[in-house]
C-alpha cells in the first residue's frame, strides 16, 4: 500500500479523495463530526418557520399563504433532523441539507412573491441561507446542486413581477452566489487537505509506537525490565549493589571439537535452540539471563529484585538446563553442560552508552565462574554458600576442598537433585 503521504489527491470539482479508503474514512469521520451540527441546523429551521408563521399578526402578508407555507417547511424541518440517525455520511447529511434549503428558497420566494415583496427582501432572504450554508460547511457539490433550483426560482419570480426593475438585486443574487460557491469549494478543499495530513500525522505516530515497541522489545531482551524501564526515564548511570543474588555460569562440554565437526549454521542453530530454551527456562523462574558469550551461558537469581530463594531457584534452573541439554531434539544433537553456582553479594548496572548491556560483577561472578571451569559434566558444581541456602531443598555430595584458581581452597558440592518429602523432612 502506498504511503498516506501519495493518496491525498482530490477530483478539482467534486473534491472527493481518488483514493476510495479515504474518501471512506472522510465521509464517516466528518459526519460524525458535523452530526450536532447537522440536527441544529433542522432545529433551527423548524423553529423560525413556527416563528415565522406569526408575521401575518404584524405585518401585512397573507395568513391563507404564509401559515400553510411555514407549517409545511417546519414539518419538512423536522422531517430532516429525525433522519439524522440515517445521516452517517456527509454526502447524506449535505444531500438533506440542501434539500431543506431548497425547500426554505423556494418557499420564501412564493412568499415574498405573493406578498409584492420581492425587490429587496427576496434577495435578502436568500442571501441568508448562503450565508447559513457556509456556517454549517456545506459540500461544494451539493450547494450547487442546491444553488440550481433556487436560482431558477428566482428568475421565475423575477420574471413574474411586475413594474419593478429587479436588476441590481439580480446583480446582488448573482454575486451573493458566485462568492458563496467559490468560498465553499475553497473551504472545503482546505477542510479535506487538513484531514489527510491529520491522517498522515496518525500514521506517523502508529509507526513511531511500533518502532518503540520494538525498541521496549530489543531493549527488554538485552536486560532487566526495571533497568530497561529507568533507562527510558533518563537514568544515565546504573549502578546497584545486590546483597544476596546467586549466579550461574554455564558451558558446553569439548564445544571447540562439536563446533569444528559442523557448518556455521548448524552451531549457530545449536546454541539458537539451547540459549532459547535456556531463557524460557530461566523466565519460568522468575531469574535473569544475564548475557552469553559463545557457548557460555550466565544468569542471575535475585536481581534486580530480592529474592528470599534466590539459590534455590538458580540450582533448579542448572538442573533443567542439563536435562534439555542431554536430550536430542529436533535435529538438535544432545550436549553436555558443566555448570558452576555460587551465593553472595554483588554489583550490577549498564554498561556502555551506545552497545550497552546490563553486567553483573564481583567476587560471586568470578567465584561461580571458576566452579562452572573446574566442574564436572551434567553436573551442577555449588560453593559452600550456596549448599548452606538449598541442603533443604536439595541432595547434594560434598567435593571435599577445591583449589580454585585465583580465589584459593574452597569446600564445594555437586547437586545430586532435589530431595523428597520425606528427605526434607
Amino acid at each position: 500500500m502506498r504511503p498516506m503521504s501519495e493518496r491525498g489527491a482530490m477530483h478539482p470539482v467534486s473534491l472527493r479523495f481518488l483514493d476510495d479508503e479515504i474518501e471512506e474514512r472522510f465521509q464517516r469521520e466528518a459526519a460524525a463530526d458535523g452530526l450536532a451540527r447537522f440536527r441544529v441546523n433542522a432545529a433551527t429551521s423548524c423553529a423560525l418557520w413556527l416563528a415565522a408563521g406569526l408575521l401575518p399578526l404584524a405585518t401585512d402578508l397573507p395568513v391563507e399563504v404564509v401559515v400553510p407555507a411555514t407549517l409545511a417547511m417546519a414539518a419538512l424541518s423536522l422531517v430532516v433532523g429525525l433522519l439524522g440517525s440515517w445521516a452517517n455520511t456527509v454526502d447524506r447529511q449535505h444531500g438533506l441539507a440542501a434539500t431543506l434549503t431548497v425547500g426554505n428558497g423556494l418557499v420564501l420566494l412564493y412568499i415574498v412573491s405573493v406578498a409584492g415583496i420581492l425587490p429587496g427582501y427576496g434577495v435578502a432572504a436568500i442571501a441568508l441561507l448562503w450565508v447559513w450554508g457556509s456556517v454549517l460547511r456545506a459540500r461544494f457539490v451539493f450547494a450547487v446542486a442546491r444553488t440550481v433550483p433556487i436560482a431558477i426560482g428566482f428568475a421565475i419570480a423575477v420574471a413574474l413581477s411586475t413594474g419593478v426593475s429587479m436588476a441590481v438585486d439580480g446583480f446582488i443574487f448573482v454575486a451573493a452566489t458566485i462568492g458563496s460557491l467559490a468560498s465553499l469549494h475553497v473551504f472545503e478543499r482546505t477542510r479535506r487537505s487538513l484531514y489527510h495530513r491529520d491522517l498522515e500525522v496518525r500514521e506517523q505516530a502508529v509507526a513511531l509506537e511500533r518502532e518503540k515497541e520494538k525498541s521496549d522489545r530489543l531493549l527488554l531482551n538485552v536486560m532487566p525490565a526495571s533497568i530497561s524501564e529507568r533507562l527510558r526515564e533518563g537514568a544515565e548511570t546504573i549502578a546497584d549493589e545486590y546483597p544476596a543474588v546467586s549466579i550461574l555460569f554455564a558451558d558446553i562440554v569439548g564445544f571447540s571439537g562439536v563446533a569444528a565437526r559442523m557448518s556455521a549454521g548448524n552451531v549457530i542453530g545449536l546454541l539458537g535452540s539451547l540459549y532459547t530454551r535456556f531463557d524460557d527456562l530461566a523466565a519460568e523462574r522468575g531469574l535473569e539471563k544475564i548475557k552469553t558469550v559463545g557457548d557460555s551461558y550466565m544468569a542471575a537469581a535475585g536481581l534486580p529484585e530480592a529474592l528470599p530463594d534466590h539459590a534455590a531457584r538458580i540450582v533448579d534452573l542448572g538442573l533443567a538446563m542439563i536435562a534439555f541439554a542431554s536430550r536430542p531434539e529436533n535435529g538438535r544433537q544432545a550436549v553436555r553442560l558443566r555448570i558452576g553456582i555460587h551465593s553472595g553479594p554483588a554489583v550490577g548496572g549498564v554498561i556502555g552508552t551506545r552497545k550497552f548491556a546490563f553486567d553483573v560483577w564481583g567476587d560471586t561472578v568470578n567465584v561461580a565462574s571458576r566452579l562452572e571451569s573446574q566442574g564436572h559434566p551434567d553436573r551442577v558444581h555449588i560453593s559452600q554458600a550456596t549448599w548452606e541456602l538449598v541442603r533443604d531443598e536439595f541432595e547434594c555430595e560434598a567435593q571435599g576442598t577445591l583449589e580454585l584458581r585465583g580465589r584459593g581452597p574452597m569446600t564445594t558440592y555437586l547437586v545430586v537433585g532435589p530431595r523428597t518429602a520425606a528427605g526434607r523432612g
